[in-house]
């Protein structure tokens, strides 16, 4: 699947979510979680390839553990706002947000020892 097939399968869902809406019909909520899951599978099988490279890379550098982290940061943040925008299409904006905040606090606690190596740095360059 390209990404202008991806388009537009987007494109038609969100159309007949719409007209399932103004029809009072109960199934917009579920096409339109089905769908971003799908464009969710498609994002981590198209993805993968170039995870594995950048994993390669760093590797060869030396710095596989920093640049791991910096990928589970990432994976944090991706499924945090998939999972979001999951709660918002059901109507649960308050669940969303605590999804939000939750993740964020992760990519925080997974950031502290890049923070704390950055402070420690600074302090030697100080003194």
């Amino acid at each position: 699947m390209n990404i202008l097939q991806l388009v537009a399968l987007a494109v038609l869902a969100a159309a007949l979510a719409f007209v399932l809406r103004a029809l009072g019909a109960k199934g917009a909520p579920a096409l339109t979680v089905a769908a971003g899951l799908a464009f969710v599978a498609y994002a981590v099988a198209r993805y993968g390839e170039a995870i594995a490279a950048i994993r390669e890379m760093a590797d060869r550098a030396g710095v596989s553990d920093g640049v791991s982290v910096v990928l589970r940061m990432i994976f944090v943040g991706i499924l945090c706002a998939v999972a979001a925008d999951i709660c918002r299409d059901v109507g649960e904006n308050t669940l969303a947000t605590r999804v939000e905040v939750c993740g964020k606090a992760e990519i925080l606690l997974l950031a502290l020892p890049f923070l704390l190596e950055l402070v420690n740095l600074a302090l030697e360059v100080c003194v």
